[in-house]
């Protein structure tokens, strides 16, 4: 049983530490406005955020996402739902936590 306890408690740490790297935040406003545009091809935003982007705001509300200068279609999620979001197109998203991601 000491055994498991202490394999249990020397994996915990990893996994924890392992799941904050997964994946970028934005929450400053230029890492924001910036957002996916810095990644020139999907392979390299899956190199580098793992295929996810999560924008974090201070407010619940209602805001506009655009495509424009995307070289990349992605998934967007807000709090009502999941779609796909395609180069050039602006999409109404809602919520706290906005996140965009590839499928890998």
């Amino acid at each position: 049983m000491i055994k498991k306890s202490i394999l249990i408690l020397i994996l915990l740490p990893n996994v924890l530490t392992a799941n904050t790297n997964d994946y970028c935040i934005a929450k400053s406003d230029i890492e924001k406005m910036i957002g996916l545009t810095r990644f020139n091809t999907k392979d390299e935003f899956i190199k580098k955020c793992n295929g996810k982007m999560i924008f974090i705001y201070k407010d619940n509300n209602c805001r506009f996402f655009t495509m424009k200068n995307m070289k990349f279609n992605i998934y967007i999620k807000d709090e009502n739902n999941t779609s796909l979001f395609k180069i050039n197109e602006r999409k109404k998203v809602c919520g706290k936590e906005i996140i965009e991601y590839v499928n890998k």
